[in-house]
């Protein structure tokens, strides 16, 4: 397995999110939208490898960089 770290941002508030986790070959095989409940309510996404433990995700907000 192979860390991998993706972004993503909620479009309702702009809040930006570090998403991490472990896959077999990310970037080598194909991703899809993973959606999660952002702090002000609404819904953000990121594209994640295939592979992924999707409870294992570990989503953090970055500093700062609320919109």
């Amino acid at each position: 397995m192979t860390p991998f770290e993706r972004e993503g941002r909620c479009p309702q508030c702009r809040r930006e999110y570090l998403i991490t986790g472990m896959a077999l070959h990310p970037g080598a095989e194909t991703e899809g939208p993973t959606r999660f409940r952002c702090a002000c309510g609404g819904w953000a996404a990121a594209f994640v490898p295939g592979s992924v433990n999707m409870e294992r995700l570990v989503v953090t907000e970055k500093p700062g960089a609320t919109g």
